[in-house]
């Protein structure tokens, strides 16, 4: 049940972001996090082209025969409906994305996903509400700041949202404090490059380190 899945995200309070991982090191990566007890990653969308895309897709689909139900994976960056269609068909979860499309989120709610839209304003907050959103990204959350979100969350108490967007382990609790549902970590727990600039052992000793952070902030 979809209902369930949003229900567990709101208790986890985290959604990890991975972009640009080699599978190898993304396997690697996702189960370190997992040990530590986080289950919600979210696997972005490389929309530069139909190749890219078709590789981040596969990724989607690898970890899913990989961990089977021990984890949720979604979707980011998800910019339309047939992108909607091909992750619900490799066993993704819940789509995320950077913008409000109306269509993006009946699809998704269509296929039987959890849908969060990006929104930035009380106007695409409302509108991705009203067209299904089980939860709203706002984005990027860093510099919105946690006193807009806790100002437009007066008048928008009902709305989950989740701040996504250079969120560090710090600012988690101003940002609960501030009305926030859930949040979305990407760079600032999983960076890609850091593989070209230290050893594996190294960056997977970063994480666990980064992880450890973020688990004490938002528990």
């Amino acid at each position: 049940m979809m209902s369930d899945l949003k229900d567990r995200l709101l208790e986890e309070k985290l959604i990890v972001i991975l972009r640009g991982l080699a599978e190898e090191k993304l396997i690697a990566t996702v189960d370190i996090l997992k040990n530590m007890g986080m289950h919600f990653f979210e696997l972005a969308i490389d929309n530069e082209s139909e190749l890219s895309m078709e590789k981040s897709l596969r990724n989607i689909e690898g970890l899913r025969k990989h961990y089977g139900d021990s984890i949720h994976i979604g979707a980011g960056t998800v910019i339309n409906k047939l992108q909607v269609k091909r992750v619900a068909e490799i066993g993704g979860e819940y789509i995320i994305s950077p913008n409000l499309n109306e269509e993006v989120v009946r699809a998704t709610k269509e296929m039987g996903l959890v849908s969060i839209p990006g929104a930035a304003t009380p106007s695409e907050i409302i509108r991705a509400y009203q067209a299904g959103a089980d939860i709203v990204k706002v984005f990027p959350a860093n510099y919105l700041g946690e006193a807009y979100i806790r100002a437009i969350k007066a008048p928008l108490d009902y709305i989950p949202i989740a701040a996504v967007g250079g969120i560090r382990p710090e600012d988690i609790p101003a940002f609960q404090s501030a009305g926030v549902s859930c949040f979305g970590v990407g760079k600032q727990l999983v960076d890609a490059g850091l593989f070209s600039s230290y050893c594996d052992e190294e960056v997977f000793q970063i994480i666990e380190d980064r992880a450890k952070r973020y688990l004490q902030a938002i528990r």
